[in-house]
């Protein structure tokens, strides 16, 4: 026999509140913390094993990046002091002519740095290859005048002509003289300052060197045009005339930065460069 008094006995549907949209929305939540948590955990620990990319999170497994070219001594010293950051490889650009899409794929960044070698060539295959290694997400640093010729096109000078696109931000443009501003070196006493006040490569460093008392940069460096956003400029101590010195192109997944002289010859800011893609 049912006992039609029973209701009163049972406990309420929710908690305290009377059911009301408050406080069952109060109620999962509460059930919903113990499941947020873990996956807060998850995803922390995920990021400093190298698993995945948190914004803001250090740590993990070292970039692996892949030189294009011969850097200098200055570089590779940088490069050994950041091997908590990046592990490199060196390659000659004729040597992935072939299967250079999957080649480059290997990696997370690509430094195509020919400082240290005469030839500033760069088959069609690697560039058009590079172009699609940034587009898809990949990040690229580009040093000096590296990467300017095609052997299969040698009347073409500049990195839109090799790359077959604009991924590089800056431009070789005629000079003066209607020499390609990108073969036109200038060697100077410089100084490196910052152009935007919010990046991080340039945190807290207004400009290199910090005080009159330091040592200037003795730069080589080209007349080339900016044509993306500028991170720092190098000033001419003697004509005082200022040149682009770290330009950053951002794309819709990848990123592109350019340095206008030896990024050894300033660790630091190299090494912000290197946390700033990771």
């Amino acid at each position: 026999m049912v006992d039609d008094g029973g209701y009163d006995d049972l406990p309420p549907a929710y908690p305290s509140g009377g059911g009301g949209f408050a406080s069952k929305l109060n109620y999962h939540f509460e059930g919903l913390i113990p499941l947020i948590i873990i996956l807060i955990i998850a995803g922390i620990a995920g990021a400093w094993l190298g698993f995945w990319d948190v914004p803001f999170i250090e740590g993990g497994a070292p970039m692996k990046m892949l030189i294009i070219g011969e850097p200098t001594m200055d570089t590779k010293a940088a490069l050994d002091l950041s091997k908590d950051l990046v592990e490199y490889r060196i390659r000659d650009a004729d040597s992935l002519r072939t299967n250079a899409v999957e080649k480059l794929a290997q990696y997370d960044i690509i430094m195509l740095d020919q400082s240290n070698q005469q030839s500033k060539m760069l088959p069609s295959t690697v560039g058009e290859s590079l172009h699609g290694f940034v587009t898809k997400g990949g990040k690229l640093i580009v040093v000096k005048n590296s990467g300017i010729y095609n052997p299969e096109a040698p009347e073409l000078v500049g990195w839109m002509a090799n790359f077959g696109s604009d991924i590089v931000p800056v431009e070789c443009t005629p000079t003066k003289d209607n020499y390609p501003s990108c073969i036109v070196p200038i060697n100077m006493t410089a100084e490196l300052e910052r152009a935007d006040f919010s990046h991080p490569i340039m945190l807290g460093i207004e400009k290199v060197p910090a005080t009159g008392f330091d040592e200037y940069l003795y730069v080589e460096i080209f007349p080339v045009s900016s044509k993306g956003n500028e991170i720092a400029t190098l000033r001419d101590v003697q004509s005082t005339k200022y040149y682009p010195g770290i330009v950053e192109k951002t794309l819709l997944f990848g990123k592109s930065i350019y340095f206008n002289y030896d990024p050894g010859k300033t660790p630091g800011i190299f090494r912000n460069t290197l946390k700033y893609l990771k």
